[in-house]
Formats: structure tokens, sequence, C-alpha cells
């Protein structure tokens, strides 16, 4: 189902840019407002992370429900709070003001419905239909009173962690949406704080999950045992080991199997996308542990755990969702749960559980002229005489980027020489049938 305005992950851009500025963002409120009542929705659960530009447009969004919705205002929350409020009220979908891990001046819409899961494309599809057909709506001004509550009952679900006394971690939050909230899940220990506090003017710059270097560089100078990273919204954690080396959502998804399997607790199957490494699917099988693999995207994976009744998936982005704590991918649960399986081990063995990646590259192949895939015969060929060649030793992933006029070729081997080899052909090929130089 092609969409105008939603991504993957809402409607998002440049703040008080269309198709956000002000006067549409009342007008997507409007819009929420008609496909909500719809569906037999009262009532709004919204957050915000701490750009400068949230709430003035939570305000604008709000002014265009016209009191139509009841309201549950979180204020500033992680992502994840809204979704875990979501679900536990009844007749109610959530909110959140956020553009997750991109710079301060973006921000974003995200919805979700009420068992507290992104949208469906059907909904996305009929808010976009009603955003079209709505007319002079003006944003005005509107009260967000802070309901204060809700947000401590989202922490203390989590289970706030006291850390051993001899245990080091260095915590970055991205001066976003875990700035107030990550000092009241981790206490005692020794914590080291990078990215606080919450500041919409520096949201992500040079911090967070997506710039590693100053929290690596922390961890090697006080010698910490661990560091974690969320992004701007907190739906996102990634680590460094002591190193300061990058531990993905693929290896701490790992780590929290093999916890798992090792506590002789249910882990019926894992969840990965298109783009998880193969060494983590060879890593499950040897415990026996079944994989699949969804699109790239945390509502993917949610959709597939609740076809099968798993409870664990991940994107090496660091999205880890674990149904059993909540709803969607949680930055906070991940950081707890990874830190509860590193204190659990011996010292000298905190780091020896990794597995060891498959080589990956990817290519991105700029065309004018996107011709689907099937329709590439050079190419097609190409990936069906390396898969007929090399079977399981080589995975390839061929795709247009959903935003951008990118073919995208991933190749994944056992070998770099494989991977090498296998790119080149299929970038060879792929250039031939799109007439690129």
């Amino acid at each position: 189902m092609a969409l105008k305005f939603f991504g993957t992950d809402g409607v998002r851009g440049k703040a008080f840019d269309s198709p956000l500025t002000l006067d549409e963002t009342a007008r997507w409120g409007a819009a929420w407002a008609e496909v909500a009542l719809a569906r037999g929705i009262a009532e709004l659960v919204v957050g915000w992370d701490p750009r400068l530009s949230s709430e003035p447009l939570a305000e604008a969004f709000v002014s265009g429900l016209q009191g139509r919705l009841r309201l549950c205002i979180l204020g500033l929350v992680p992502t994840p709070a809204v979704a875990y409020a979501a679900q536990q009220r009844p007749s109610a979908w959530g909110l959140m003001l956020s553009a997750s891990h991109n710079p301060p001046e973006d921000n974003g819409i995200k919805g979700f419905d009420g068992s507290g899961e992104k949208l469906s494309e059907e909904d996305e599809a009929a808010v976009e239909a009603a955003y079209e057909g709505l007319a002079g709506i003006r944003a005005g001004r509107a009260l967000l009173p802070v309901q204060q509550d809700i947000p401590q009952d989202y922490i203390r679900q989590l289970q706030p962690l006291d850390l051993p006394p001899d245990f080091s971690v260095v915590l970055d939050c991205a001066h976003g949406a875990t700035a107030p909230w990550a000092p009241q899940t981790f206490r005692g220990g020794r914590i080291h704080w990078l990215g606080v506090p919450a500041d919409g003017a520096r949201i992500n710059v040079g911090v967070g999950s997506t710039h590693l270097d100053g929290l690596a560089a922390k961890v090697r100078e006080l010698g910490a045992d661990l560091g974690l990273a969320f992004d701007g919204d907190g739906d996102r954690c990634l680590a460094v080991d002591p190193q300061g080396e990058l531990v993905d959502g693929d290896q701490l998804l790992w780590l929290l199997a093999q916890d798992l399997h090792a506590r002789g607790a249910a882990l019926p199957g894992v969840v990965g996308t298109l783009m998880t490494n193969a060494g983590l699917e060879q890593a499950l099988k040897g415990i026996g542990v079944p994989f699949v693999r969804t699109q790239v995207g945390d509502k993917f994976m949610l959709r597939e755990l609740g076809r099968r009744r798993w409870d664990l998936a991940a994107e090496a982005s660091g999205h880890l969702i674990q149904k059993h704590v909540g709803p969607s991918g949680d930055g906070l649960a991940t950081a707890l749960a990874v830190v509860r399986a590193l204190i659990g081990r011996e010292p000298a063995q905190r780091w020896s559980w990794r597995f060891t990646p498959w080589p990956l590259r990817l290519v991105n192949l700029v065309a004018r002229d996107r011709r689907p895939v099937a329709d590439c015969p050079r190419l097609t060929a190409a990936i069906a005489a390396l898969e007929a060649d090399h079977g399981e030793e080589v995975r390839i992933v061929v795709r247009w980027s959903g935003t951008e006029p990118k073919l995208r070729l991933m190749v994944e081997a056992q070998s770099e020489g494989l991977m090498n080899a296998a790119l080149e052909s299929l970038e060879g090929a792929a250039r031939a049938d799109l007439a690129l130089a």
C-alpha cells in the first residue's frame, strides 16, 4: 500500500515545514480524530521528546482535535511510555511527537493503536485520506496538562535496577527523552552520564546511539564494564564493550537469547529483518532456536511476533522488542535486560559470548528508472546464479529505497572474498539493466 506522507515510522520532516507546519499539524489532529472516532477510539495518549518544536507541534495537533477525544498528556517521555499507556487504557490510541534519532531541526508524528503497536497501514491510509479531505484548519493554542503518575507507572513496570557496587557503566541519553527517566531506572554501581540533561537544541548532536565515538572514548577512559546509548526518543539502545567496540542490536539479541536459554526460559523463536546478520541466524540454529525475517521496520517484527506468539525480536540498529516487557521497542528495557544478563556472568566471561558476524557490504546505485527488480533480467540472472552456486554460504538482498531513487544491493557471505565477488557480479548486472555508467 503506497502512502504519501507516512513512512516506516510515522510522518516525518523538518519541523514547521510542510507537512509539519503548525496549521498542517492541526489538520493532522483533525484527521486523526476523525479516523479514531470511526474506529471506536475515545482517548488519545500524547507524549513528546525535548526538541524545541515538539511541544508547539503537540499544542497545534491537540487544537485540531477540537475536543473530540479525551486526552491523556504524558509530556516529555520516551516513545515506549506512550505505547505502554495506550495499551493499558481502554479505547485509547497513542501519539508521539518525535523524529527519533534525527537531528534537532526535524520532527515527526508517530501513532500507536490500542495494543501499543504502530498504526496499521490501513489506519495510516485512512488518516491520510481524511487529512487531504480537510481544508481551512488553523492551529490554535491548547492546554497540555501533564499526568505525572502514568510515566511513573511505566518506569515501575520496567523494574528499575540497583547495580552492584563494582559494576561501572556509561549511559548516554542523547539529550533526549530518556534523560529525565534513566536516572530513575538505573541506580547504585558506578554510573557516568552522557547526553544529559534533556536538551532540544542538542538532541542527537554528537551523542546517542547514532554517534557512539564519545561513549566509546569515555568507556575506555574510565575503564568501564559497559557503555549504553539511547536514541532521541528512547526506543533504541546500542552498547559498546570495555574496549569501546560497538555491540549492535543483533549481538544484544544473541546475548538475551543465550541468557533465556541458559535459564531454561521459554524461547520458541526469534524475529529479525532482512538486514539481520546471518551470523546471528547461524548462532541461534546452534542452540536450536528458530529464526524468521521480516521487512525492515519494528512494526513488521511486532506483527510477526504476534502471529507466532513469540517474545523476542531485534534490528541491528538497536530496536529490541521483548513482548513480555512491553508492546514496542524500548531502549530502557533493552538496557536493563543487557545489564542483568552481563552481571549474571563471571567478570572474566562477560564478553566471551558474541557470535562471529558474516562480512557484509551494501552498495547504493542512484537510478531515475525505478524498474522492478523482477524486470531486470541480468540482475535476476546474477542473483539466481550466485544462489545456485553458493547456497546458504551467501545471502543477497536487493531492494529499492522507500524514500530515495536508490537501488540497494546487500551481500552477506561466510567469507570476505565471496562477498566481494558476489557484490561485483550484482553491481555489474544492475548497472547494465539500468543503463548506468
